[in-house]
């Protein structure tokens, strides 16, 4: 007999629900100008585990995100005023050209309200070795590299807006799915990397992560990548039906001539 696991549409909304939700209305409560919290995941080496996957929490003071704007250090982001100088001085200084990661700066955020959320600091509900594989693999882009800025490593998976009226505040997903072959895949947990077969073989071939200037300038959730596949699929569709129908117009007009 085989024991039955969750799969991993189910366990993403466990974490939706048990975890995203509940730290962003703590961070909506510690932080007024935050008006939407965006969870981004990613795959990469950390420490002794080969392709753990990783959420973070990013506050923005947009209700519409535009990444991986939102993931780097800048004026007026949200943030430790000190640790967000910090950053941006020394970007001045070494990487002019290269944008800071804003991760450091909302640390001490993402803490209190992890703790005011869950009563502890350090919370998650699924484990970035195992669960966290089997839901997110697939929403990630491609293995990464721990030494990456956040904004690189990570791509957004979803949004949650700072309720404009007393509802609570709900869980869109935004993030496209990358690689479905990783959907469901219990079993590659039994191996020492599921993606990178970091030991013994090469590297999945990695998927282009470029972000056009016209796409980085588009809020996430109006990205064509964000929307769902039904709505993707209408239009064509759309072209579909139309071809057919000029195809059946020819035919009947090529019958009516002989």
């Amino acid at each position: 007999m085989t024991e039955e696991r969750p799969t991993s549409r189910e366990l993403r909304r466990t974490f939706e629900h048990d975890y995203a939700l509940p730290l962003a209305r703590a961070i909506f409560e510690l932080e007024p100008r935050c008006q939407s919290v965006l969870i981004t995941v990613g795959q990469y080496w950390c420490d002794e585990a080969t392709d753990a996957v990783h959420s973070e929490a990013v506050a923005c003071t947009e209700r519409e995100p535009i990444w991986p704007l939102a993931g780097q250090a800048r004026p007026g982001a949200i943030g430790d005023a000190a640790a967000l100088a910090e950053a941006l001085e020394w970007q001045a200084k070494e990487a002019p050209h290269d944008p800071g990661d804003l991760n450091e700066a909302q640390y001490e955020l993402r803490r209190d309200a992890c703790k005011q959320a869950f009563g502890q600091e350090y919370f998650s509900v699924l484990d970035d070795n195992s669960d966290m594989i089997v839901a997110f693999a697939s929403y990630c882009r491609e293995v990464s590299d721990q030494e990456q800025p956040r904004w690189r490593a990570h791509t957004p998976y979803g949004l949650v807006r700072r309720p404009l009226t007393a509802e609570p505040p709900s869980f869109e997903v935004v993030g496209p799915m990358y690689r479905p072959q990783w959907e469901d895949r219990w079993d590659v947990l039994e191996k020492d990397g599921i993606i990178s077969d970091w030991d013994d073989g090469p590297a999945e071939p990695a998927v282009s992560g470029a972000v056009t200037a016209e796409l980085a300038a588009t809020p996430i959730a109006q990205r064509p990548e964000g929307r769902s596949r039904a709505a993707s699929r209408r239009p064509v569709y759309r072209v579909l039906l139309f071809a057919l129908l000029i195809l059946a117009i020819v035919a009947v007009r090529a019958c009516l001539g002989r």
